[in-house]
């Protein structure tokens, strides 16, 4: 196995056996802090964005009113990397683009950037399914960082995901869908990833999953960025902002711009 950079090497063998890797306390408490009053600005001053960043936007469901720190009820926003500096920082942030490597290899280029909410009431229409359809590449060499700002349990949509499933390929999917069939999901291989504040889930591009309902009166809202390999060639025309931009090359990071000193040799 070539040297890690930042994760053990048993870290690095559950991923490659299960597909997805969680990492409990990624982010300290100072840094959530901050991460959190930058995202309240983000989904509340939608309005002078740049018109390549689009918002999308959910009715408040009557039963459960609408969170405070969410108030227009933002539901997903693409491209949030254009924001401002802070959030160019948080995609090439070097202890995540560093699993990304220890992950997939040493050459890492970033595939584009999402945030997807759960306001108070939300119901997710999308059922079982693999990445892999929406985002077509050379190699399926892909691999998704999701960043929780508020603890989210079954009850509030946490991300449901089949152990192992990575390893079957593209799975067959519904006619003129991209969904799985329940009855194809071995319920034995279910794994609930309950997170709290600061976690990071790491989900490679083909794992089977699914995100969950929010019946509670509290919005959960995650930060979700995609990386690849170089060698790994767009078949889709991504056209998201910093489609491509590199990383690493040979493991060293090009972009060090907030390099924590802390974190050098800590290991997740």
């Amino acid at each position: 196995m070539p040297a890690l950079t930042y994760l053990t090497s048993k870290q690095k063998e559950a991923f490659d056996r299960d597909g997805f890797l969680h990492l409990p306390h990624f982010y300290d408490v100072k840094e959530m802090e901050h991460m959190r009053e930058q995202f309240h600005d983000l989904v509340t001053e939608t309005e002078m964005r740049p018109k390549n960043m689009s918002y999308s936007f959910m009715p408040q469901e009557q039963d459960f009113g609408l969170d405070p720190f969410n108030p227009q009820n933002v539901v997903g926003i693409m491209d949030q990397p254009l924001a401002n500096d802070y959030w160019f920082d948080q995609f090439t942030e070097p202890r995540i683009v560093s699993v990304m490597s220890d992950l997939l290899g040493p050459n890492i280029d970033f595939h584009n950037g999402k945030i997807r909410n759960k306001p108070p009431g939300f119901f997710c229409s999308q059922g079982w399914h693999q990445d892999w359809p929406y985002e077509r590449h050379s190699h399926p060499d892909l691999a998704a960082a999701i960043t929780y700002l508020d603890p989210t349990e079954f009850e509030a949509g946490a991300t449901e995901a089949i152990r192992g499933s990575h390893l079957l390929g593209e799975w067959k999917t519904q006619e003129e869908s991209h969904t799985i069939a329940d009855s194809d999901i071995p319920e034995k291989d279910r794994v609930v990833v309950e997170a709290n504040i600061g976690d990071v889930l790491l989900i490679h591009v083909l794992v089977v999953h699914r995100a969950g309902h929010n019946f509670t009166r509290r919005g959960r809202h995650a930060i979700i960025n995609e990386y690849k390999t170089t060698e790994t060639i767009d078949s889709w025309n991504n056209r998201c902002a910093f489609a491509g931009l590199p990383l690493t090359r040979n493991k060293n990071l090009l972009i060090p711009r907030i390099y924590s000193k802390k974190n050098t040799d800590r290991k997740a």
